[in-house]
């Protein structure tokens, strides 16, 4: 009781975290960069100011820990466009983001993140259980940027315990990918092959729906 109520006092600053983000990227989002290597954290919106993160693995594939509790290698179209079943708040971001150091705006990618995460995908079954504010998204990425995996004892610490929010993600990365200097979310270039994805006639009809 006493962590949830704890969570509860600790939403509204997540929520104003997860606004800013989302407006700091979408002021950039026109401005399109070249596909990222492999081992760079990846984001996509989801409704009501959420965000939803992962590990470009390369080749079109992203590793990422879905709704269902499960460390999944997923398209770049299902990662853009949701597989959970309404698990999760509705991905309904038109864009892939990847993190990129602020200034040079280029993508920050770590052998230590993708050997993770291929560690995570071949590790599925010690990832047990989705939660949407702790053991979600956020941690599994700050899971992979640091070496990191359920069965060590640092796991649950790594954005500092409460709610695995944006704001604690994107912290954790400039400090571990980026020698501590500011990360921004920039939108990547799809291209023919290495980064391509659609958006599905579902969610193209969703999103006429929303005004969007």
């Amino acid at each position: 009781m006493a962590d949830f109520l704890q969570m509860l006092k600790g939403l509204p600053e997540v929520l104003a975290e997860s606004a800013r983000s989302r407006a700091r990227r979408n002021a950039q989002a026109h401005r399109l960069i070249a596909p990222p290597p492999a081992g760079t954290p990846l984001l996509v919106s989801l409704a009501l100011a959420f965000e939803h993160t992962g590990i470009y693995l390369g080749g079109g594939e992203v590793a990422e820990l879905n709704g269902d509790g499960c460390v999944k290698a997923v398209s770049l179209t299902r990662f853009i466009n949701g597989t959970t079943g309404g698990a999760l708040p509705i991905r309904n971001g038109t864009r892939i983001f990847a993190v990129c150091d602020a200034h040079t705006r280029r993508p920050i990618a770590a052998e230590r993140t993708l050997k993770t995460a291929h560690e995570a995908l071949s590790d599925a079954g010690s990832w047990k259980g989705y939660d949407f504010a702790a053991t979600n998204c956020h941690l599994f990425t700050a899971a992979c940027v640091c070496g990191v995996l359920p069965r060590d004892r640092r796991f649950k610490r790594l954005l500092g315990g409460g709610i695995a929010s944006i704001g604690r993600l994107e912290r954790l990365l400039a400090e571990a990918l980026n020698d501590g200097h500011a990360i921004a979310w920039c939108a990547v270039r799809r291209g023919k092959t290495d980064f391509h994805y659609r958006l599905t006639p579902e969610k193209k009809a969703r999103l006429r729906l929303e005004g969007k």
